[in-house]
Formats: structure tokens, sequence, C-alpha cells
């Protein structure tokens, strides 16, 4: 169950840009962003700087990296913030408890719905879908997606991110609660009775070439080209336009507001997936607009 941890927020980040997102975002919006996911935030109300790392949440241990930057950032700050707060045993419990649904599966699903499901499940997946009856959707998401990595081994740069905070006795904050999260994600579980169109299908299906793409475009640290990708991920939404703003204009507004006090205090790595750094209501945006000056760290 440790990888349903990590992987809850792995599977919001890449889910939430996958569906529906095609008009969300052009990368010629954007193309005065640098390649780096490590930016230095400096203003006037600040004695010292903070910054911004852009995490990858899961990745084969194989192709997984941290780059001497973020080290180097981590080592010049006195507390850490990422999207929730993975040292604190309280908050591992309750991410724990919000995968277990309050309903079974065939509560949740229509009966076309969940034949479908089950269906697919045997045709493409290791699983039954019994094994699945009292998890959250997005728990099931995340078991096919490390299914879909095809690695024995897996990593997060968030919970390694936490650990080095640790050795260097440097505390570790959330930016969000698990309550909140869990609502914004909730956006995401399917109607009953929706079925699965074909390109949600296809998507699951190649799950494992889009993760590969998407982890050669975070290693290039290539922000843009990779909330550029995200926005054009097979899938489809009704309602793509309440995904967007609940899954990720919403979530980065709400760190915004907190970012610059907590900068205050003290100098702070703030670290959360990639794909919220990029685009007009991103987190470098939001801040520029917030009067903080926003710098890429190249080397």
């Amino acid at each position: 169950m440790k990888k349903f941890l990590s992987l809850t927020i792995l599977v919001a980040w890449i889910v939430g840009f996958a569906i529906g997102f095609n008009k969300a975002y052009s990368k010629t919006d954007d193309q005065s962003l640098a390649n780096s996911v490590v930016w230095e935030v400096t203003g006037p109300d600040l004695e010292k700087p903070s910054y911004l790392v852009g995490t990858m949440h899961i990745m084969c241990e194989k192709d997984f990296v941290i780059s001497p930057k973020i080290h180097q950032v981590l080592e010049n700050s006195q507390q850490l913030y990422l999207e929730l707060d993975f040292d604190d045993p309280v908050v591992k419990n309750e991410m724990m408890s919000a995968m277990v649904a309050k309903k079974s599966l065939k509560e949740r699903f229509s009966k076309e719905q969940y034949d479908q499901f089950a269906g697919f499940l045997s045709e493409h997946s290791q699983y039954k879908i019994e094994m699945f009856d009292q998890l959250e959707y997005i728990a099931i998401v995340a078991a096919l997606t490390v299914e879909a990595l095809s690695c024995r081994n897996i990593k997060g740069l968030d919970e390694e991110l936490a650990n080095l905070a640790q050795q260097l006795s440097i505390p570790v904050y959330g930016l969000e609660t698990v309550a909140e999260q869990m609502t914004a994600i909730a956006i995401m579980d399917p109607e009953k009775g929706q079925l699965m169109t074909e390109e949600e299908i296809s998507m699951f299906i190649d799950m494992k070439k889009y993760l590969t793409e998407m982890d050669n475009l975070y290693l290039q640290e290539d922000i843009v080209g990779l909330l550029e990708f995200m926005a054009n991920y097979p899938g489809a939404a009704k309602s793509w336009d309440k995904v967007e703003r609940v899954l990720l204009h919403d979530r980065n507004k709400n760190w915004v507001a907190k970012i610059p006090g907590i900068a205050q205090q003290k100098p702070t790595v703030f670290a959360f997936g990639a794909g919220h750094l990029a685009g007009e209501n991103g987190v470098i945006q939001l801040l520029r607009d917030a009067g903080l000056t926003v710098k890429p760290i190249m080397q």
C-alpha cells in the first residue's frame, strides 16, 4: 500500500491534465520560461531567497536522479513544503484511510460500467476487479499506473526530498491537507453509468509510453513542453473546464496565497509536481503577478 501513498498524488497530476485539457494551453503562451525545474523566489519582503522545485512524483529507480542544484537549494533553506507532509505519520495514515471507499465498486458503478471495467482489467492487466471493490477510483488508477511502469523499484522525488530534509534536520510541512487533496482528486471520479471512452481505454493501455515521454521531458527540465504534452494527453471529459479549475488553477492559487508569507519567515523550498510551474495560471506566473521575482536556476 505504500505505492498508493505517492501514486494518489501522481495520478491527480497525470490524469488531471490528461482529461480534456487540449484547449487549455499552448506552448507559445510561455516561451519566456527556461528549461529548469528549480526557480529562485525573491522580493522586497524576503530577507533571503526561497525556491520552487518541480517534482516527478514517481519514476523507475533506474531513471531517478536528484540534481546537485536541488541538493543545494535544500541545503540553503530552513524548511521544506511539499504538497503533503510525507514526514508526518498522521498524514500517511490519513492518506491510507482516504484510499478506502465507503461504498463497494458495484454500488458506485452501474452494471454496464462494472462489466466494462472488469473486462478491461481481465484483458489488459494482471488484476481482477474484485481486488478493487473497496478502493477509491484514484487508488485503482494508481495500481494500473504502477503496473504500466513495468519496473521492480519506483522512487518519487517528493518522498526523497522529505528523507533528505530529515537528514539535514530541516522540518517538513504540507501546502494542503489530505482532505483538501482528496476533494480535488474526486473531480476525476466517473459518474455512475459513465462508460470509458475509446480514448480513455487507449490511455490506460498505452500508459507506459506516455509516462516514458513525461519522464524524458522532466529529465530535460522542459516544464513548458511537459505542460503542453499533458494538455494534449489522450482522454476526454464532459466538463474539462471544471477539472482544470479544481485540480490545477484553484490549487495553484491556494498555494500562492500561502507561499509569500511562509517565505518571509524562513528561506523555504516549495516542492510540488512540475506540471504546476508553467502556464498563465502556473505558480511561477502567479507569484510574479503577486510582485515577487522568480528566476530559473540553471546549474
